[in-house]
């Protein structure tokens, strides 16, 4: 491996990072212990995935009033994003060039959640950035949809034109289901079915397929661990996003 790859879905509650480094792949969610654990341990999901993740509890302190939050919620974000930080840096090789990909905004989200995302994500950035690798790609939830259907399946090719001919490409799964429409069962499928992926992550995948596909969200951990790990195998594949 000639450069470090750092992958990350980003949310104020459940953060998921993919990070290569010399010593293999390392994936950890950053979510609250109220999410992960119960009174009687680990909930199922996160129980089922922990021989492949490492759970970072989170935590969002209370306040009284509106000025008062806003100071406190910056000061968590601080520090959660420190500690990502700190995960990557122990990780990766600092000798080598280190490639990052991040997720971008989902503006499907309400006022409030948006604007608390965006101040977190952008110190999560200026860090990256700052102290991580000026190497940062930056996936629209769109992209990352459509270079996950390229990642596994093969593109649908058809010609158009009378005089001038030209190939038009068009990139569907198994079912039929555009790129850019993915749903989060669709990048799981994504995950399930590719051939050339490697790793543990893939083939657990593919052993708990049934207990996953057998609700009708895809839940935490998973759902952003896909999300992140999909991101992985895109910025590691080299191809211009």
């Amino acid at each position: 491996m000639n450069f470090n790859v750092v992958s990350l879905d980003q949310s104020l509650i459940s953060t998921a990072l993919v990070v290569e480094g010399p010593s293999g792949i390392r994936m950890i969610n950053y979510c609250r212990e109220s999410a992960a654990a119960g009174k009687k341990g680990m909930k199922k999901w996160f129980k089922l995935a922990e021989q492949h993740v490492e759970y970072r509890y989170i935590e969002y302190r209370e306040f009284e009033n509106y000025s008062d939050g806003e100071i406190i919620k910056l000061k968590d974000y601080d520090r959660i994003t420190d500690m990502i930080i700190e995960d990557i840096l122990v990780t990766i090789d600092s000798t080598l060039p280190t490639k990052v990909g991040i997720e971008g905004y989902s503006y499907s989200s309400s006022a409030g959640d948006i604007i608390d995302l965006v101040t977190f994500s952008t110190l999560l950035r200026k860090k990256l950035f700052d102290k991580v690798s000026e190497d940062i790609t930056v996936l629209s939830p769109s992209s990352l949809k459509l270079e996950t259907c390229k990642l596994t399946y093969d593109p649908i090719v058809t010609e158009t034109g009378k005089k001038v001919k030209k190939l038009k490409y068009e990139w569907r799964n198994n079912m039929g289901i555009a790129g850019g429409s993915f749903t989060k069962t669709d990048m799981l499928m994504a995950i399930i079915e590719n051939k050339s992926m490697q790793g543990g992550w893939t083939e657990h995948c593919r052993q708990v397929k049934d207990d996953l596909l057998s609700v009708s969200t895809i839940p935490k951990p998973y759902e952003d661990i896909n999300d992140a790990f999909l991101i992985y195998n895109v910025i590691k594949s080299e191809k211009p996003v």
